[in-house]
């Protein structure tokens, strides 16, 4: 009885946002790992803010620490070997890294719920389907069984599942990959929690029903207003979903700004690489994709200055000595990078984008109309 009192109490949803507040706040966020190797900066100064029918995509190659920030924000890494160094995380203006388990448990699924990367591993494999459903329910809003198992029936419907009926007595073995993501995505918007962390929930799936998940979440938001952190290894995932895009390398964030900015003003290089890997749509001749060449840093032994140095075609001595510091433009767009704010070396490597390509053919057809209307008069004359 004491547990059920404490978790109403920690129902914070119910709580404003204090004024001048964000629904979450990540503020300088150091995760160190404690190994017999030496320590491991997964999460090394991540800094965002988020509201209320938001998505924020957090882009990076496997390692760069996207997930272990965000298993941090719901209180899921263990400590040791785990340690926070440094910075905060505050839900609607309170802490998370200074509340008890207990309360992290009247936190997690009902205000910050989270789709982990493996449904097959995440999900029970001895429990039925509306039996892990369910247990969100009951714990956190008091669902008896029999109200339970009727919201699971109304949830599996919610994201597609046929005879939802039939399939909430099912185990997720008897599921497709693409079902069981849907099943994870019901369980993370079973209690309409506020914010939803999806962690890579289209890998490994079809493009086909990469879209489905995508839409999915999408139209969950629109109904429910919550904001929504995806997390993908793949830039385009995220094109036309996000708001605000992190992009993110061994441990750090490299850049940040809304999805215009990242996709048609990248200023970092890493961002460049990310954005040159991309298959282009409208590609008219066979071209190879371009790769970033070299692979990431261990976080063991980052290196010194610039920690992309190593793999950035673009290094000079004071990248490899000296580390940049964060320059940020009026927008709050910001960088990494000691030359991202040149806009000589910026206009010079960065990678063509939709909009360029666009300003250059409409420049090439300005520079030659007038060549062409000389040749006709030339003709007529003659």
């Amino acid at each position: 009885m004491a547990k059920k009192i404490n978790r109403v109490q920690m129902n914070l949803k119910e709580q404003p946002v204090p004024e001048g507040s964000h629904l979450l706040e990540v503020d300088n966020l150091q995760m160190y790992f404690h190994t017999q190797d030496g320590v491991v900066k997964a999460v090394d100064g991540v800094t965002y803010t988020l509201d209320r029918g938001e998505t924020l995509g957090v882009v990076g190659e496997s390692g760069s620490g996207k997930s272990v920030t965000a298993l941090t924000i719901m209180g899921l890494i263990d400590m040791p070997p785990g340690q926070i160094e440094g910075g905060d995380v505050r839900y609607r203006g309170q802490s998370l890294l200074e509340m008890s388990e207990l309360q992290m448990q009247d936190i997690r699924g009902n205000d910050i719920a989270m789709i982990f990367q493996d449904p097959m591993t995440s999900l029970n494999p001895v429990y039925t389907i509306g039996r892990q459903l369910g247990e969100g329910l009951r714990l956190h809003r008091g669902y008896t069984k029999e109200q339970a198992t009727a919201r699971a029936i109304e949830l599996l419907d919610m994201v597609g599942i046929p005879n939802p009926e039939e399939r909430v007595k099912d185990y997720p073995h008897q599921f497709s990959g693409g079902m069981r993501q849907r099943v994870m995505i019901a369980m993370a918007l079973a209690c309409d929690p506020d914010i939803l962390i999806a962690d890579e929930p289209t890998t490994a799936l079809d493009v086909t029903i990469q879209a489905q998940i995508i839409e999915l979440m999408m139209k969950m938001q629109e109904q429910n207003g919550n904001a929504i952190v995806m997390i993908t290894h793949d830039l385009g995932v995220v094109a036309d979903i996000a708001d605000k895009i992190m992009v993110m390398y061994a441990g750090r964030p490299v850049e940040f700004g809304t999805a215009e900015e990242i996709f048609y003003n990248p200023i970092h290089p890493y961002t460049w690489g990310l954005v040159r890997s991309i298959p282009d749509p409208v590609m008219t001749e066979k071209h190879p994709l371009t790769p970033i060449n070299g692979n990431p840093p261990s976080l063991v032994n980052v290196p010194t200055g610039c920690s992309f140095s190593p793999r950035c075609p673009y290094a000079t001595e004071k990248c490899h000595t000296e580390r940049p510091k964060r320059y940020v433009t009026e927008t709050g767009h910001y960088s990494t990078c000691h030359y991202s704010m040149e806009a000589d070396f910026v206009k010079a490597n960065a990678p063509a984008t939709s909009r360029t390509r666009k300003a250059a053919q409409k420049s090439a057809a300005t520079d030659v109309a007038p060549v062409k209307a000389d040749v006709a008069e030339k003709g007529g004359e003659e």
